[in-house]
């Protein structure tokens, strides 16, 4: 059976980055194509579009909520996520939805929505606890084991076989630098400066570095204007500008590196000028 089963992970981000990293490797680990919001495909659509376009053209939705609603769509004045999780509904997409066990897992103060946000997600909550048969989750080791569990089951039910195995060549997967260790992300940081200042944390810093590093500006891109408060324009821009410091840093390491190489050849070699 086809393993090309492409899957939409909704969920907040700032607050779920680590929960949202370690449920990617778990789909990549069972040869899933991932999808979410750091997919980012026609830059002249609006972040909103953009993913409810993503939402359609999946097989499944896995959906998790913590104790965050999310950023609100003037339009409707529904969060992203939220309609997200609608338009998965709306086209009858399978899906699986898991809700943070609060009785269970600390949060911190900053990932705690207060006012209208709290009221609106405590409504999305029991309608998801109405319309689903919804697991609690803890930390993030603990959410990817369910979803392991869970989807080649509802896979399976759709006709579809997600195995656990060697990752597949997956053109939609997540590009993931493993090399950009602590201290090489200290130092572009600190080449890139203020330039990021409206950028929230590192950790989301960390995440656009390693988009660009793996060439794939659209989704650095939509990653800066789902974290920020910049519009798209402003988003492209910031962009643009980290990507040209990260370009700097390594067109000055090429640099030093041909010149160390030059320094080694010895000058008679025939074919190597000499200065």
């Amino acid at each position: 059976m086809s393993t090309h089963f492409p899957v939409f992970v909704g969920s907040t981000f700032q607050d779920l980055q680590a929960y949202r990293a370690a449920v990617r490797q778990a789909l990549h680990e069972l040869e899933a194509v991932v999808r979410g919001m750091e997919y980012f495909g026609s830059l002249p659509e609006t972040p909103k579009e953009e993913c409810l376009r993503i939402v359609r053209t999946c097989r499944a939705y896995v959906g998790f909520f913590a104790m965050r609603y999310g950023s609100i769509d003037e339009a409707t004045g529904k969060s992203l996520t939220h309609l997200e999780y609608e338009e998965a509904q709306r086209i009858r997409l399978p899906s699986l939805i898991y809700l943070l066990d609060e009785e269970r897992q600390p949060v911190l103060p900053s990932h705690i929505e207060l006012g209208e946000g709290a009221e609106k997600l405590r409504l999305l909550k029991a309608q998801l606890r109405q319309r689903h048969v919804v697991s609690l989750f803890t930390t993030p080791e603990d959410l990817p084991g369910k979803i392991t569990r869970d989807l080649p089951v509802l896979a399976g039910r759709s006709g579809f076989e997600v195995r656990a195995g060697e990752l597949a060549t997956i053109i939609a997967a997540l590009p993931r630098i493993d090399w950009l260790t602590e201290e090489r992300f200290t130092f572009l940081k600190r080449e890139i400066g203020e330039t990021a200042s409206s950028i929230p944390s590192d950790a989301i810093l960390r995440e656009v570095i390693e988009f660009l590093l793996s060439g794939d500006r659209q989704a650095a891109t939509f990653l800066v204007t789902r974290a920020t408060q910049l519009d798209i324009r402003a988003a492209i821009d910031l962009t643009m500008v980290i990507e040209k410091a990260i370009t700097a840093v390594i067109e000055r390491g090429l640099a030093i590196l041909q010149a160390k190489h030059a320094e080694k050849v010895p000058p008679d070699v025939p074919g190597i000028p000499t200065v």
